[in-house]
């Protein structure tokens, strides 16, 4: 993983940041964990990396405004494959 990031708020596993020409960028949170701050308060501590990620079907893209955004099925593909995405991201180092 590129880097460790503190957070207040509790971060998604993968969250799709870009669209473009039928690929994702994905922003990768793994090995999540709370802490507590100076104050007694909880942060997540975590470790991240952002890849792109090719959505195999069109299927997976809509347009809206003309850009491309990931429509409902590429969120469920996501989904159903983020275990093999985030093993990606941990064997590539990114």
């Amino acid at each position: 993983m590129a880097k460790t990031i503190e957070s207040y708020e509790k971060p998604e596993e993968i969250r799709v940041d870009i669209v473009k020409n039928g690929s994702a960028r994905l922003q990768c949170r793994c090995d999540v964990r709370e802490a507590l701050d100076a104050d007694g308060q909880t942060k997540y501590v975590y470790e991240e990396g952002v890849i792109w990620w090719a959505l195999p079907l069109p299927a997976h893209v809509e347009r809206t405004g003309g850009r491309q955004v990931i429509s409902d099925a590429g969120r469920a593909y996501i989904a159903e494959h983020a275990e093999e995405i985030i093993n990606w991201v941990l064997a590539a180092g990114v």
